[in-house]
């Protein structure tokens, strides 16, 4: 993107974004891995300005369908989405550190969903707290919801573009693999770089 972009980033502001998002995931994940008996493994946080469908499709070659969402809205110095989202077999395996899974399923059943569930709140709402304590504002977010489908149906098909945080996630074991999205109102856009501004003295 070009500097006069409106939606440019500087590299500060990259850098920042990146620390951000990988400090806010590093308490939520341990406790996770304390949970499970079990490392979560996270990358590097990752970042652009995208669309819903662009995203669906990047994301397709680790997604296939029937992909298991957690999901919930978040409000604050800026709005947007967050979500956990994992294949179906991924989830079983995640959970099934969990709750016992019946071999015979096919799919997640109401206990499993539960679990998932609680999962993703015990990362997105985790990492949102972080944030709001690294930026000095609160970031309020609802209570995740479970959800099934298409990737195109789970994470969305509009063109608009949005502010795209992604940071993979896997256990050491390697049969559980998906990510963490936050998806930020350009809206907010403005109010997002101040907040990175006011935390960048704290990094």
């Amino acid at each position: 993107m070009a500097a006069d972009d409106p939606f440019h980033l500087d590299s500060d502001e990259a850098d920042a974004i990146a620390e951000l998002f990988n400090i806010g995931m590093g308490e939520p994940a341990a406790a996770l891995s304390s949970m499970l008996g079990e490392e979560v493994q996270l990358s590097v946080p990752s970042f652009a300005v995208s669309t819903r469908a662009r995203i669906t499709r990047d994301l397709a070659p680790d997604m296939k369908p029937p992909v298991c969402a957690v999901r919930g809205d978040f409000v604050g110095p800026f709005t947007g989405e967050a979500m956990l989202i994992f294949p179906e077999e991924g989830t079983l395996a995640l959970v099934g550190r969990l709750v016992p899974i019946d071999p015979a399923a096919d799919g997640p059943g109401e206990m499993e969903q539960d679990a998932l569930t609680e999962i993703g709140n015990i990362i997105l709402n985790g990492c949102l707290a972080s944030l709001s304590n690294l930026i000095g504002g609160e970031i309020a977010g609802t209570v995740p919801g479970y959800g099934a489908g298409k990737a195109e149906e789970v994470i969305g098909s509009a063109e608009d573009p949005v502010l795209f945080v992604r940071i993979d996630m896997a256990l050491a074991a390697g049969d559980a693999r998906g990510h963490a999205l936050f998806l930020l109102d350009i809206a907010s856009l403005d109010a997002f770089r101040e907040a990175i501004r006011r935390s960048m003295a704290n990094l």
